[in-house]
């Protein structure tokens, strides 16, 4: 008798993990896409594995007519550190005032016949006025605005801004 009813317990333990994970809600995560108009001469593009606690990205040129495109890639990763974050003081206003997540890390950055260089970046998520504009932050030096399409880049200013 306390060998079947040791199995039935463990049979119903079993079956409630199995259900527990099985409905376990899943981390928000998506790819999201960036695109920058690299001061009129290339097409930058930052995909991201886009979590609320993490970002992962991977950067590339993509070829356009008329646009050189270089073989440079680089891949970055970072937790989201809005809450510790503080916006520098040379920043624009519109920047310090929409930001909606931070993830802080390094991007590594390589391109043939060169060696790879690393850089502290901050990838900073803002809401502006309807839309996501994401600043991509060289930590002490510049950032620079990236759009969710090609079109939202090329109409908008793509100007960096740098560090005092």
């Amino acid at each position: 008798m306390d060998r079947r009813r040791t199995a039935a317990v463990g049979g119903l333990l079993a079956g409630v993990l199995v259900a527990a994970v099985a409905f376990a809600p899943a981390a928000a995560v998506s790819v999201g896409t960036w695109h920058r108009d690299n001061y009129g001469t290339g097409h930058e593009r930052l995909t991201c594995r886009e979590a609320t606690q993490s970002w992962t990205c991977v950067y590339d040129n993509v070829p356009e007519p008329g646009l050189s495109a270089s073989d440079t890639i680089a891949h970055f990763s970072g937790p989201n550190v809005i809450a510790s974050w503080t916006c520098p003081t040379w920043f624009d206003g519109s920047v310090c005032e929409n930001v909606v997540a931070v993830y802080r890390g390094n991007a590594t950055y390589t391109a043939s016949g060169n060696h790879p260089v690393t850089f502290a970046q901050e990838q900073i998520v803002t809401y502006v006025e309807g839309r996501e504009i994401l600043q991509q932050y060289f930590v002490d030096q510049f950032y620079c605005p990236w759009y969710r399409t090609w079109a939202e880049a090329v109409a908008a200013d793509y100007n960096c801004t740098f560090a005092p």
